[in-house]
């Protein structure tokens, strides 16, 4: 059963909100199939998966390695891959718990038990999933951020072709360069995220007689941690305004800038750019293309990520928050808003991650080349530039 059953409940959880109705048919929805995202996910990871290893197998061919957008779409892919993995790890985790209560927020499923008898989860299976929870964040981020890159080394490379200065950006090291200082960059604020909540016994669990079980098990539960709670309220919502803005906002904001930029810097090079060949002309035509197209990807992908961490910063009711206690209670960390949008978003960004090698194949010549070499296809002898 919901913990909304009304527009009235919806009051407590959002008190600030004035579409009382909106926000309660929104929860509603969200709860309702945020679990099943979660199962989808699992199934689309597993495809995703073997797709994304075969594409960074494909990219880091030698015929592929020739710019630093090869190698950071390498490190960008190994985020991905890296987030799969990790979603298939914590499936049963999240789906076992689920349970509506209003105490106990944390808990496990026992095979062959009533649906009453739900032993708490362990402390060290929370903090397994936290864990996991958070370094998915951070390879999520940080592959995020590489698409931004990536867009970004190519509208240099567009806009300013004819300075040398600016071809250190297009080497194949730059990019790998920039992706480990990107990488470690994420790391930093996962950490901080990490931090942010802490673990604690919340209450004792006594099971029924009809369990079959003995003894009492501990109710744990995630709470804001004590160094939070000694900070002063606004410098507590300026912190999470940062640790929310930088990682998730952001990139929404700047994508689609990005995007617009490189579709003016390409209009601008068609009608000035007269020396060059037609058959280069036409292959960094086709490049820019897969990068704007990779771009507009990306910004759809990441925004219920940002739109999520918006509220969160907007909105300080207890319904947004991520994680709370209101008195001496912990509220379930599952029941939130963001956390409903959060199982949205990661299937949303699964799926884009899952169709990069299909998008590379459709618009790139050299790319279908390496395919068919590394599948021993026939291959007819056909004249290509690679120029990323």
């Amino acid at each position: 059963m919901p913990r909304l059953s009304s527009v009235e409940d919806a009051v407590k959880l959002f008190p600030s909100f004035k579409s009382l109705e909106f926000i309660y048919q929104l929860y509603c929805f969200l709860e309702k199939y945020s679990l099943v995202c979660v199962s989808v996910e699992f199934y689309i990871a597993i495809i995703g998966l073997c797709l994304t290893l075969f594409h960074v197998f494909i990219l880091t061919r030698k015929s592929m390695m020739m710019s630093s957008v090869i190698s950071v779409m390498i490190g960008i892919e190994i985020c991905d891959a890296l987030s799969m993995i990790v979603a298939m790890s914590i499936k049963n985790i999240i789906l076992n718990f689920k349970r509506d209560t209003w105490f106990a927020p944390l808990v496990l499923k026992v095979p062959q038990l009533p649906i009453s008898s739900i032993i708490p989860a362990s402390d060290l299976v929370i903090r397994v999933f936290w864990v996991l929870e958070c370094f998915r964040a951070d390879v999520v981020q940080c592959s995020t951020w590489l698409g931004v890159l990536l867009a970004f080394i190519k509208y240099l490379a567009l806009k300013f072709v004819t300075r040398p200065k600016i071809e250190i950006v297009s080497n194949v090291s730059f990019g790998f360069h920039a992706t480990c200082l990107c990488f470690l960059g994420s790391c930093i604020f996962s950490i901080f995220n990490y931090l942010r909540t802490e673990i604690v016994k919340s209450g004792t669990w006594i099971p029924n007689e009809e369990c079959g079980l003995t003894g009492t098990y501990t109710i744990y539960g995630l709470q804001l941690s004590n160094f939070f709670d000694f900070l002063h309220e606004y410098l507590l919502k300026a912190v999470i305004f940062l640790n929310l803005f930088v990682p998730a906002i952001l990139p929404c904001i700047l994508l689609p800038i990005i995007a617009v930029l490189l579709i003016i810097e390409l209009h601008n090079t068609k009608e000035l750019d007269s020396t060059t060949s037609d058959l280069v002309r036409k292959s960094t035509e086709k490049t820019t293309s897969l990068v704007i197209f990779m771009t507009v990807t990306y910004s759809i992908s990441s925004l219920p990520a940002g739109i999520s961490a918006l509220l969160q910063v907007i909105y300080s009711d207890s319904g947004f928050m991520y994680v709370f206690k209101l008195g001496n209670r912990q509220l379930p960390v599952f029941r939130q808003l963001s956390v409903f949008l959060g199982h949205f978003s990661n299937a949303i960004l699964t799926v884009n991650a899952s169709l990069h090698c299909f998008i590379w194949f459709c618009m790139s010549s050299e790319y279908r080349n390496s395919v068919k070499r590394a599948l021993r296809l026939r291959n007819n002898k056909v004249q290509s530039i690679c120029n990323f």
